[in-house]
């Protein structure tokens, strides 16, 4: 009983770690552009081998993401955007897929390409990354248009230059990649015309940092709770097992 103690005491110190260590990232991330907070999912594993017929083991499994709308701020600046509601932003991501994003804090790099302030491209019609032709003003509309004023043309000869990737695909289909991007598994057509930015505003990161605290507390506790006890148990000799070492 002892031995099948200090298995299921090992594994749980293990989640735990994982635990701690979503949290870290989030309380980092509190300050960040449309962050959503981590929140790790565990699962259980069967142990395979001679006398383990009853140990398992906690996985973690690929992380999920709150994806709740974080708080919106006013920044007045014309290259902020905000997602109002559910909907996301299609970019081009480092190895050339299409992902998304709600990073609304867009620039234009040198060559004129439109981006967001992490150096992703955003797409347009076509499911090709913008890029701008030399501009003297630049508006981006709700539903995404993207209007200006050439260089050498008249103030009010405004032209539709390119529109925003606004999608929305459905929440369970969502997942984080390793590059911090979104993708989704869901098959049809990327853009949504329902799906509506709000310019001159950005979205906060959704990582509350009072309840993040709290939680790495409650984290911290746990740990040292199970470090003792499994100390507790290894001290008392009736562990009937092969030594551990013990963190």
């Amino acid at each position: 009983m002892s031995q099948q103690m200090l298995y299921v005491l090992l594994t749980g110190l293990g989640a735990t770690m994982d635990r701690m260590t979503a949290t870290t990232n989030n309380l980092a991330n509190t300050n960040t552009v449309a962050f959503k907070a981590q929140q790790p999912m565990f699962q259980a594993l069967p142990l395979y081998g001679q006398g383990l017929p009853d140990r398992v083991d906690v996985a973690a499994r690929e992380q999920a993401a709150n994806l709740t709308q974080g708080p919106l701020q006013q920044t007045g600046r014309d290259l902020d955007i905000a997602v109002k509601g559910p909907g996301w932003i299609g970019v081009q991501a480092k190895d050339g897929s299409i992902a998304l994003t709600r990073n609304g804090s867009l620039t234009v790099s040198a060559t004129g390409v439109l981006e967001t302030s992490d150096g992703h491209p955003l797409v347009g019609q076509g499911g090709r990354p913008i890029v701008l032709p030399p501009l003297q003003s630049l508006t981006i509309g709700e539903d995404g248009t993207i209007s200006g004023v050439l260089v050498g043309q008249e103030a009010d000869q405004i032209a539709a230059i390119n529109r925003l990737m606004l999608t929305n695909p459905p929440a369970a289909s969502v997942t984080r990649r390793g590059d911090g991007l979104f993708q989704s598994s869901a098959s049809g057509g990327p853009a949504d015309a329902k799906v509506q930015v709000q310019v001159g505003a950005l979205e906060g990161s959704n990582a509350d940092s009072v309840g993040m605290m709290m939680n790495m507390i409650e984290n911290s506790r746990m740990y040292q709770m199970q470090t003792e006890l499994m100390h507790t148990i290894v001290a008392s000799g009736d562990s009937q097992s092969t030594p551990l070492t013990l963190p």
